[in-house]
C-alpha cells in the first residue's frame, strides 16, 4: 500500500476504506495519539452536524455528488506530515528500462500515490452534500451503507473489541461489541429491517425481571453504546412506538448475554 498511513483518517472515519486499509491503519492508531484524536473528533462533527441540520437528502443528489466529485481533481496535502516516531528512510524501489541485451539500467522511481475511488468519493461527497443543501448526514457510497453512529463506532474500533452477531425474531441482526478497556458495550442495528414512521427499535437492560430503558434508536440512529452491564445482566431490544416507552410494549425481538460475546 503506497499510502502515507497518516494521510488514511478521514476516509477511516468515513468508513470508506478497504480491509487492507483498515486493518493496517487500525494497527497505526494504537501508535499515533494525534491520528486517534483527529479520527475522533472527525466522528464527533459529523455526528453533531447530524443532529443539528439532519433532513432526507433530495433523490438527485448521489448523482449530483458523484458527478462533482469525478470534475474535482485530488489535491497533494499542503505540507508534508512529520512521523509519529523517527524512522528509518526506505530504500527507493528501481525500474530497469531499456531492451533485452543494451544492459541494465537502472533509475529511481518513486510510485504515484493512488487512493481508493470509495475513499476519494466519500470525501468528497461529505464536502459536496454539504454545500448542496446542507445535509449533514452523509451516507456511505459503497452499496448504500449507512455509516455507524459515532458512539457505537468508537467501541467497535476499540483494540480489545468482542464482537458477536445474533439473528432477531424479525428477520434481522444484530450485532454486538464489547470493549473491557472503554468500558462499554455497544450495538450495531444496521442489519435491522427498517421499521415505519410510528415505531422504533428500543434497547433494554434486564436484571432480575426488571427492564431499564438504555437506549431509544431514532430516525437515523444506527447503533448505541453503554457502559457495560453489570453482572447477571441481559441486553434485550423491542420495537416500540416513535419516542419509545417507558416499559416494554412487545416482547423482545433479541436479547443477548454480554458475558458470552
Amino acid at each position: 500500500m503506497n499510502v502515507d498511513v497518516h494521510t488514511l483518517s478521514g476516509a477511516y472515519a468515513l468508513d470508506a476504506l478497504s480491509r487492507e486499509e483498515r486493518d493496517t491503519f487500525r494497527a497505526h492508531l494504537a501508535a499515533c495519539p494525534a491520528c486517534r484524536e483527529e479520527v475522533e473528533e472527525l466522528r464527533d462533527a459529523a455526528a453533531r452536524m447530524g443532529a443539528a441540520q439532519w433532513s432526507s437528502p433530495s433523490p438527485g443528489l448521489r448523482s449530483r455528488v458523484l458527478d462533482a466529485a469525478a470534475r474535482t481533481p485530488q489535491q497533494p496535502p499542503a505540507r508534508p506530515v512529520t512521523p509519529a516516531t523517527p524512522t528509518t528512510q526506505p530504500t527507493q524501489p528501481t525500474q530497469t528500462t531499456g531492451r533485452p541485451g543494451d544492459g541494465d539500467r537502472t533509475s529511481s522511481v518513486v510510485p504515484l500515490t493512488r487512493r481508493r475511488w470509495p475513499a476519494m468519493l466519500a470525501s468528497a461527497a461529505a464536502v459536496v452534500a454539504l454545500a448542496l443543501g446542507g445535509v449533514a448526514v452523509v451516507q456511505s457510497l459503497d452499496d448504500g451503507a449507512e455509516d455507524l453512529t459515532a458512539g457505537p463506532a468508537r467501541v467497535f474500533d476499540a483494540d480489545d473489541v468482542r464482537r458477536d452477531t445474533f439473528a432477531t425474531e424479525n428477520g434481522g441482526a444484530l450485532t454486538v461489541g464489547i470493549s473491557e478497556s472503554r468500558n462499554q458495550m455497544a450495538v450495531d442495528a444496521r442489519e435491522l429491517p427498517p421499521l415505519d414512521r410510528q415505531h422504533v427499535y428500543q434497547l433494554w437492560t434486564v436484571h432480575d425481571g426488571a427492564m431499564v430503558s438504555a437506549a431509544v434508536l431514532t430516525e437515523g440512529t444506527t447503533g448505541a453504546a453503554m457502559g457495560l452491564p453489570a453482572a447477571d445482566t441481559r441486553v434485550a431490544v423491542t420495537v416500540e412506538p416513535a419516542g419509545g416507552s417507558e416499559q416494554p410494549t412487545s416482547e423482545p425481538i433479541v436479547e443477548v448475554d454480554p458475558t458470552q460475546v
